[in-house]
């Protein structure tokens, strides 16, 4: 065959191609091919007709061939990234980093490949990795916001806190009006380094010129918890008004139960979050000859638990690809009887799925710290400590009271087994707090700081993921300095995984609390541990858990009555030390024989009320708050 055979050849594929005759097309072009194979575009066309016959693979060699012969040979490049691009959303991502790595090593330059690279290696939690590419994403592209904004997003994966903040500002001087980069830095650098009421200023800064922005109103809404100078009255008026802005939609017809009531769950934390491990005990335990549960989740990061968890649901529906009306439209179409939020207004809620009103019935429960806001949700699942008498006008929605906790807990089957008492053995009293470090501020610092002068010689240990990060310790270290304490008497230690997280209890005599934000489920993990917590209460639900978790386990006079009481009780514990060695000791089994550890109980209780709302639905009766009683 001569050249002039060949492209003719080559020419007659092209016109089949566009004829739509690709078996055709490819057959002639794969002539010219095999004749002359040196010429780039012939080979990026033989690509161009295998993508359009489904041979990814084999277009994406096509491709690859012609960048060999000419690596700038754009198209060809276009083509090798789309193929990229296409196994990626296929699922098949280590076929797309192949690709992706074929490209860049074709052409090092090619910032498409060296950017999405990194968004891939990131979504599979290899950060480091992604981190290296952002930057040299940058350094190609040194005047885009985009690749300092994803290196700033990486950074705080890693709790590289400092660093991250650097990148977010380096993306702000290219381009300041980035609401995203503004959002991410106040919630994922400043709220993480302990500065949450920064962090609030700047979203309520963003919501200034983007008020309809609803991930930057929950995360207003979310942070206020943390700020203790607000009150309770603010932080509900201001969920009161994000609600307001819903219309109220129309209840859906659905069938009645024949015979179960049908039980949906939403959220994005079905997995090892505190949100999954106070619905397992649910989930286990559900009654499922009168109730069907279905699960929506909205997990973008499925880990162990969630894999114990899925079992455990009648049905299960990933929900991250699904926008707000279709995700309402399949609730709908399940013909889902109660709908249970589990978010609120954290990250990866749903909310505006709720306020399209996709069942009867809707309750949000566990996720949040109170009342949502949203006069589409019907109830909210707490307890008469959680919600005292007084504290129905906190909330939107009409408040159930179970009959001991807001929730049930099962314990991690591998935590490590109670350890001496480190007192005994050092001779000095060790305070600590293994809380997140959203929950740490100047008032909780300046309380623990006279909690250390009233007992000379104590240390305090801080064990959070963090504190890793030079900058956030610095800055933490600072706090006490300032507060009048020695930084030599303050430990910080980063995070763990979770079993060496739970033993480094054993070198804390007596937890403390922060505020307004109390302990959870880190809370339940002391206690566990053996380590008693002492802590503040408040009037807000975010200020309770503790309380509950200690009024379950028989230990309501650790509850302090203001903060000379706090001081007062940390204290008195280590100064008897046989009798914090006897409660240590014996912690675990009180924990054991609480309310809180079962999960029975807690659902049968959770049961109850799901039919008394259901049963007052029917009767249109209209929502009220009730409390539950077991005798």
């Amino acid at each position: 065959m001569t050249p002039h055979e060949a492209d003719a050849r080559h020419r007659q594929g092209l016109l089949a191609a566009q004829a739509g005759r690709f078996e055709e097309a490819m057959e002639l072009i794969g002539q010219a091919i095999a004749a002359y194979p040196t010429v780039p575009a012939w080979w990026a066309n033989y690509g161009l007709v295998m993508e359009s016959l489904g041979d990814v693979a084999g277009a994406a060699n096509a491709y690859a061939g012609a960048l060999n012969l000419d690596p700038a040979l754009d198209h060809a490049m276009d083509g090798l990234l789309a193929m990229a691009e296409a196994v990626r959303r296929a699922g098949d991502s280590a076929r797309a980093e192949a690709f992706f790595r074929r490209a860049i090593a074709l052409n090092p330059r090619t910032l498409a490949a060296v950017a999405n690279l990194g968004v891939l290696l990131r979504a599979q939690a290899r950060r480091e990795e992604a981190v290296a590419l952002y930057r040299r994403a940058g350094l190609l592209d040194p005047g885009s916001w985009i690749h300092p904004y994803n290196l700033g997003n990486a950074l705080t994966e890693l709790n590289r806190f400092t660093e991250a903040d650097q990148a977010y500002l380096a993306a702000l001087a290219r381009e300041p009006g980035r609401v995203e980069v503004r959002a991410n830095r106040a919630t994922r650098v400043l709220a993480m380094q302990g500065r949450a009421e920064e962090a609030l200023a700047e979203i309520e800064a963003v919501l200034q010129t983007h008020p309809d922005v609803e991930s930057l109103n929950s995360s207003r809404l979310y942070l206020m918890q943390f700020v203790p100078s607000l009150t309770m009255e603010t932080v509900a008026q201001a969920h009161g008004m994000w609600g307001s802005r819903y219309r109220h939609a129309p209840v859906p017809a659905v069938a009645a139960p024949a015979p179960k009531i049908r039980i949906g769950y939403v959220s994005p934390d079905f997995r090892a979050h505190p949100v999954g491990f106070f619905l397992e005990p649910v989930l286990a335990n559900h009654d499922r000859s009168a109730f069907e549960i279905v699960c929506y989740a909205n997990t973008a990061n499925p880990d162990w638990k969630t894999e114990r968890l899925m079992p455990l649901a009648d049905g299960w529906v990933w929900t991250p690809g699904m926008d707000d009306d279709a995700l309402a439209a399949r609730i709908q179409a399940d013909g889902i009887h109660i709908l249970v939020d589990l978010a609120g207004h954290t990250f990866g809620n749903r909310l505006p799925v709720f306020a399209r009103r996709p069942a009867p019935v809707q309750v949000t429960w566990a996720g949040y710290v109170g009342s949502t806001g949203l006069p589409a949700m019907d109830y909210l699942i707490s307890d008469s400590r959680q919600s005292p008498a007084g504290a129905d006008g906190w909330a939107t929605e009409a408040i159930v009271r179970m009959p001991d906790g807001y929730v049930p807990w099962a314990p991690p089957e591998d935590a490590p087994a109670v350890s001496p008492l480190p007192l005994a053995a050092r001779g000095y009293a060790t305070f600590g707090s293994f809380n997140a470090l959203p929950k740490l501020n100047e008032r909780v610092v300046a309380l623990w700081a006279e909690v250390l002068k009233a007992v000379p010689d104590s240390r305090l240990l801080l064990r959070t993921p963090g504190f890793e990060d030079p900058g956030t310790a610095a800055r933490v270290t600072g706090l006490f300095e300032r507060a009048g304490v020695d930084p030599a008497r303050v430990d910080l230690l980063r995070g763990a995984p979770h079993r060496a997280f739970l033993a480094g209890y054993a070198g804390v005599d007596v937890a403390l609390d922060p505020f307004p934000y109390s302990g959870g489920l880190t809370t339940l993990e002391a206690l566990w541990m053996g380590v008693p917590v002492v802590t503040l209460g408040g009037d807000r639900f975010c200020s309770l858990h503790s309380v509950t978790h200690l009024a379950s386990a028989g230990l309501s006079g650790l509850v302090a009555s203001g903060p000379e009481d706090y001081v007062a009780k940390a204290a008195g514990l280590v100064a008897d030390s046989a009798g914090l060695a006897q409660l240590r000791a014996g912690l675990r089994d009180r924990m054991a024989a609480s309310p809180t550890l079962d999960g029975a109980r807690f659902t049968r209780a959770l049961e109850a009320a799901f039919g008394i709302m259901w049963q007052r639905f029917q009767e249109e009766q209209g929502r009220v708050s009730f409390t539950l009683n077991f005798q």
